[in-house]
């Protein structure tokens, strides 16, 4: 609550205080009737009849202390806020290849990343996102948009089959997300995921230059235990166990490039993260979303609803309902 006039305050005082001073002065001295001796004043009056007399002036006062808070303008105070946000532009670039049906991550990698691609996309306001997904070659399984139920259904489609040519082109896959980010606003993010290192395709460390002159961040993540991860397989009579190599030795997939994943991140930028489970891979995506949150501008706006119309019709009843009783005390006095 706030008061509008608030300045009004002291000559509003001072005129209700001349007003109670001269009805309190007028009573004294001059007396609301005469009478010319106490007998009839005892047949015109009753112990009722004098309170009744007393309630016009009650009421005035009311009134008029009614009326002063209509004139200083009661206000309520409702503060409104406006944000004014600006989302990001994101890629995510995941790794498709054979390499990515590993169970060092439950159930393998690529579904766990793909459930925490969703979660990252659960946790999206007002960025836009896209998704692109490479092997050997790489190509856009959907566009920049700010539909994200669209971009959920996409995650879910992708498999290990989704790219037929076998590789990992990293620089590929960077370079279709730059293309898909160019003519996008300020900020623009690439979330490359990979378990391995790039063998075809452009060179990543060149696609990630591109990047940095394009003003697009990276941020990569290589995903896989350490050591790398055993290779299962089933032979002949469907028992399923560890792959041997031609040496007889156990076989593995292959760890992540980390040094030029590493530096592809940082010549835009951006971070590298190790993700060995699919608790600390939830938790780079967590990180990279804080990273890239932006600023919100908030501006407060305070709207008034004018709340001095009640106290002054009030006022005016209060006036008019002693004005009446005053009349009505006068008529039964003087009958």
């Amino acid at each position: 609550m706030r008061w509008a006039n608030i300045n009004l305050i002291y000559y509003l005082l001072a005129g209700v205080l001349l007003y109670l001073a001269l009805a309190i002065f007028r009573d004294i001295k001059f007396g609301k009737f005469k009478i010319s001796n106490l007998v009839m004043f005892a047949k015109k009056t009753t112990s009722g009849k004098n309170i009744l007399m007393f309630i016009p002036d009650v009421l005035k006062i009311i009134g008029v202390i009614l009326l002063v808070i209509a004139v200083l303008r009661p206000q309520e105070v409702k503060t409104e806020t406006k944000e004014s946000m600006k989302g990001i532009d994101i890629i995510m670039a995941l790794d498709v290849s054979g390499s990515m049906q590993a169970q060092d991550l439950q159930p393998n990698r690529l579904e766990a990343a793909k459930e925490v691609c969703r979660n990252f996309v659960n946790g999206l306001k007002s960025d836009r996102v896209g998704l692109i997904v490479f092997a050997g070659k790489s190509f856009t399984q959907c566009p920049l948009t700010a539909d994200y139920e669209i971009v959920r259904s996409f995650i879910d489609q992708i498999d290990i089959g989704t790219v037929r040519v076998n590789g990992t082109a990293v620089g590929e896959a960077i370079l279709n997300a730059v293309n898909r980010l160019e003519k996008s606003g300020p900020s623009k993010v690439i979330i490359l995921t990979t378990d391995g290192r790039s063998n075809t395709g452009m060179d990543t460390l060149q696609a990630a230059k591109l990047a940095g002159y394009k003003g697009i961040k990276i941020y990569t993540i290589g995903i896989g235990q350490k050591g790398g991860a055993p290779m299962l397989g089933t032979d002949a009579y469907g028992r399923r166990g560890q792959i041997m190599d031609q040496f007889g030795r156990p076989a593995k997939w292959e760890e992540p490039d980390e040094a030029t994943l590493t530096q592809a991140a940082q010549l835009t930028g951006g971070r590298y993260f190790r993700a060995t489970n699919k608790e600390s891979l939830a938790q780079i995506y967590a990180t990279i979303n804080q990273l890239e949150k932006q600023k919100i501008d908030v501006k407060a706006y305070n709207k008034y609803n004018e709340k001095f119309e009640i106290f002054l019709w009030l006022g005016f009843l209060c006036l008019v309902v002693a004005l009446v009783l005053e009349i009505f005390v006068w008529v039964r006095v003087l009958v």
